[in-house]
């Protein structure tokens, strides 16, 4: 997924990319829009705060606002990416966007995927924000399928199982639904960058279910 969020979105949402708000395409829209940007989380953290608040401000549009994340959240940093191969680099990328929208910072998980991705991801975050939400995602479970290589690109299919609930930007921590269940079917398209990198290009994701 990138999240169930992007997926019904709920991590990619190819199907907001038709829609006004997502005209930057909004895939995934994990990734978010334009236009200002905010200052770093931290910013007006006091002494002894157990969390952090700060206007976040987005890679396409839209206004900053205000948003209150907790320490706790953003201590839970992923590992360093991998992005050594298709599978490792599928992995950091669902570990890294996660990360992003949950502490409402899309540009942290941008090592992972391409310009195309970007633009998703920072989508589905606006959308989000817009609610005054931000996901709180867990990857369950992935299994991979069979990799189709063609020199510098691959398709690599995957089973997914999250977990997720909405919580509030406005009061650390509090959940504003959830926390739910979703299984996908996705595909993801991958790109070997110069570097040698494999980037996350395109994610295509059929739910299993409904996706809230």
């Amino acid at each position: 997924m990138g999240t169930p969020l992007e997926r019904k979105r709920p991590l990619r949402f190819r199907r907001y990319a038709a829609s006004a708000a997502f005209l930057c395409c909004a895939c995934l829209a994990l990734l978010v829009v334009a236009g200002c940007s905010g200052g770093t989380l931290g910013a007006n953290k006091s002494a002894g705060s157990t969390n952090t608040s700060a206007p976040v401000g987005h890679n396409m549009a839209g206004p900053a606002q205000q948003v209150v994340i907790s320490q706790q959240a953003l201590a839970k940093k992923p590992k360093p990416w991998v992005l050594t191969t298709p599978e490792s680099a599928i992995r950091s990328y669902l570990d890294w966007t996660s990360y992003a929208y949950r502490i409402a910072q899309s540009e942290v998980a941008t090592p992972t995927m391409g310009a195309k991705q970007e633009v998703r991801v920072d989508s589905y975050l606006q959308l989000n924000l817009e609610k005054s939400r931000l996901i709180d995602q867990t990857l369950d479970s992935i299994t991979f399928g069979k990799p189709s290589a063609e020199g510098t690109h691959t398709i690599v299919p995957a089973k997914e199982r999250w977990t997720y609930r909405y919580v509030s930007i406005k009061t650390v921590d509090k959940t504003l639904s959830g926390p739910y269940s979703a299984s996908y079917d996705d595909t993801y398209a991958l790109v070997k960058t110069k570097k040698g990198d494999w980037v996350v290009d395109d994610v295509e994701v059929k739910a299993l279910g409904a996706v809230k």
